[in-house]
């Protein structure tokens, strides 16, 4: 009976590694080893974001489709970021009870993307209340019981689930910004105690502020952690509206190399992987405006340093993948390295 279950679920998921990996742990009545965050990166690869469902700012939560994780497997990417704004759902005064009926919808979307052997990042995304000095200090109590429901309801999901701490804080000081990774970290390991736990500085996550204050973000004292940054860059070019409308100069590729060999090597340094996760394009660019050279080029230079990353997709202004007809826009699939079936797995 035991070969027989074994068998089957080679045969179930002899395209997913990280699902086989998972399961035959089950049926042979093995623990799995704890990941790393250097070897979880190597698994994560290149993923894509679900943007605009579950993270809009003062707006309903759009729907999402087991389908949707379907097609980010058949494409091979290998990881899902859940970007989720959890201030809809949240009360605003104490205990701050997260609205179980959302919790129950973000958990079973979780759910769909660790079955097909995603990796997944689930997060705390545009918590704009927060991310002001003048409320910060009275703000972060409701920060911290959002993580800790959060915590406690997916402790006993695969390690292949990823928490970020906080998206893009901007606003805050960075004496805050390291407060809320000193009190939202230590929650998290009360359930969840050898959980990857992802972390980014201030100016949106940008490697350029930790560039110029290379001393300045605090490095929690934890082995189970990994940088997040995010890098739409150069803004002119690869922001919402852009003013530049051509890529690809020896100029542009030198720039791009500075700053990608400059975060690798701090965070080398401070034994940190990288999750760049969140780099795109607005559909303003074009094949004719260097659109696929940037695509392009951002995979081979990330792919030359083992980093793992998600590109944003949000079915609008930064379109990959189509929420509705599940189409895709294949050119940049085919930049970034996609359009391609995982490889199988042999155990």
């Amino acid at each position: 009976m035991l070969r027989y279950l074994q068998a089957m679920i080679c045969a179930l998921v002899s395209s997913c590694a990280i699902g086989a990996a998972y399961l035959w742990s089950l049926v042979s009545g093995s623990a799995p080893d704890i990941i790393t965050p250097f070897e979880m990166q190597r698994q994560m690869g290149v993923g894509i974001n679900l943007g605009n469902r579950l993270d809009l700012w003062e707006k309903s939560a759009k729907e999402v489709k087991e389908a949707f994780f379907d097609s980010y497997k058949e494409k091979g990417f290998t990881n899902v970021r859940i970007p989720v704004c959890w201030h809809m759902h949240t009360e605003k005064v104490a205990p701050y009870a997260i609205n179980q009926t959302f919790l129950d919808s973000v958990e079973q979307y979780v759910d769909w993307s660790l079955a097909r052997g995603l990796v997944t990042v689930l997060n705390t995304h545009h918590e704009k209340w927060l991310d002001d000095p003048s409320n910060f200090t009275a703000g972060l109590p409701r920060l911290e019981a959002m993580w800790t429901q959060i915590a406690k309801r997916f402790a006993s999901k695969s390690q292949f689930l990823l928490f970020e701490m906080f998206n893009e804080p901007f606003l805050m000081t960075a004496d805050q910004l390291n407060t809320l990774h000193g009190s939202i970290l230590p929650i998290i390991r009360k359930t969840n105690p050898t959980r990857i736990v992802l972390f980014m500085g201030l100016s949106h996550g940008s490697p350029f502020w930790i560039a110029q204050h290379p001393s300045t973000l605090e490095i929690p004292d934890d082995k189970q952690i990994m940088l997040e940054i995010h890098a739409y860059d150069p803004w002119k070019y690869a922001g919402p509206s852009p003013a530049q409308h051509t890529w690809g100069s020896d100029e542009d590729r030198t720039a791009l190399t500075d700053w990608m060999d400059g975060i690798d090597a701090w965070a080398k340094e401070k034994q940190l992987p990288i999750y760049l996760g969140e780099f795109g394009l607005s559909k303003e660019q074009t094949q004719a405006t260097g659109r696929d050279d940037w695509y392009r080029t951002h995979y081979s230079e990330m792919s030359n340093r083992s980093w793992a990353a998600s590109v944003w997709s949000d079915g609008g202004g930064h379109f990959i993948f189509n929420y509705t007809d599940l189409s895709w826009q294949e050119d940049i699939l085919r930049d970034l390295g996609r359009n391609v079936f995982a490889p199988s797995f042999v155990i």
